[in-house]
């Protein structure tokens, strides 16, 4: 490989090896599994083909890497990979050097990485280029079998829906949820109020009839953001906040029920989430209401 590499979006003729180059870690059967998967997700537009680019070299393809600006001022890396035999440093970090600035021109002002605890020998591309690994996230999951009890409202709090509620008095509370936050911290302050909210329309079936402000004798105590997963055929607790003031009052807790309740009176099969294992008090609730862990994986930060 004498000529220098250079790199740029896969044309669709590549996009099957550089695929290949990318899960080429894997044991054959499960990345033929993984670059058909991928190469379907391209192909139905759920992964756009500017988001797979590769490095070249004397006029082969010798590196690839998967990066995506996502709504909220955000982007996900996949690790980059080069083939065995070349220069792989250097490739990896030469397809970092240029698809990071190209993230930034698209808004991106954080970008992450999820790595199964098997995939964590990829990270080394990462924390050469200005990742940093932050966390732990579980992955936790509950099947809705509710205690009668649970059914029934409580009537401590009222809920009021996005549509129905003073927006700005959602956005206050929000944003004064978190304050103090066990959940990445590193990310707080780094985004708009409003790059945070597109973040959170962005997932999964966004209606604002599942998005709560909850009011405790008249004043905000929380917010509750649910979203449908059809692909699940469950709902996903996007996000579940307490305001500084109504803390250690059992409002978490009753938010959670909500999301359970209205989850169960939908007809969802599950309800997920995921929460900083350095969160502890949130985690140790979750498992007291039924939650359990099914998948861990480790967070790759960048800040720009």
């Amino acid at each position: 490989m004498s000529r220098s590499p250079h790199v740029e979006v896969a044309s669709p003729a590549e996009w099957a090896s550089a695929f290949g180059i990318i899960f080429q870690y894997l044991e054959p059967p499960e990345r033929a599994a993984r670059v058909e998967n991928a190469l379907r997700l391209v192909q139905t537009g759920q992964l756009p083909p500017t988001a797979l680019w590769v490095a070249h070299a004397s006029g082969e393809l010798v590196g690839a890497v998967v990066c995506l600006p996502v709504p909220g001022a955000s982007a996900l890396v996949w690790p980059p990979q080069a083939i065995e035999g070349t220069r792989r440093t250097e490739i990896e970090d030469l397809l970092l050097a240029t698809t990071i600035p190209w993230l930034q021109r698209h808004g991106a002002k954080l970008a992450q990485t999820l790595l199964a605890p098997e995939e964590i020998k990829l990270s080394g591309p990462l924390e050469r280029n200005g990742f940093s690994r932050i966390t732990r996230l579980w992955y936790m999951r509950h099947d809705l079998d509710l205690p009668q009890r649970w059914l029934a409202e409580n009537r401590s709090l009222e809920f009021q829906s996005y549509n129905a509620c003073d927006r700005k008095l959602f956005r206050q509370s929000l944003l004064g949820s978190y304050e103090g936050t066990l959940d990445c911290p590193e990310v707080n302050g780094v985004r708009t109020l409003d790059e945070i909210l597109e973040g959170h329309k962005a997932q999964g079936v966004h209606d604002p009839e599942r998005w709560w402000l909850a009011m405790e004798s008249g004043q905000p105590a929380g917010v509750l953001l649910l979203t449908a997963i059809p692909e699940w055929q469950g709902w996903d607790l996007s996000y579940l906040g307490v305001v500084p003031a109504a803390r250690r009052r059992g409002v978490g807790r009753e938010l959670a029920r909500k999301a359970l309740r209205d989850a169960h009176a939908a007809g969802a099969r599950q309800v997920t989430l995921s929460v900083d294992e350095r969160n502890r008090p949130a985690w140790e609730l979750y498992r007291s209401l039924g939650f359990v862990m099914c998948e861990q994986r480790e967070v790759y930060l960048a800040i720009w």
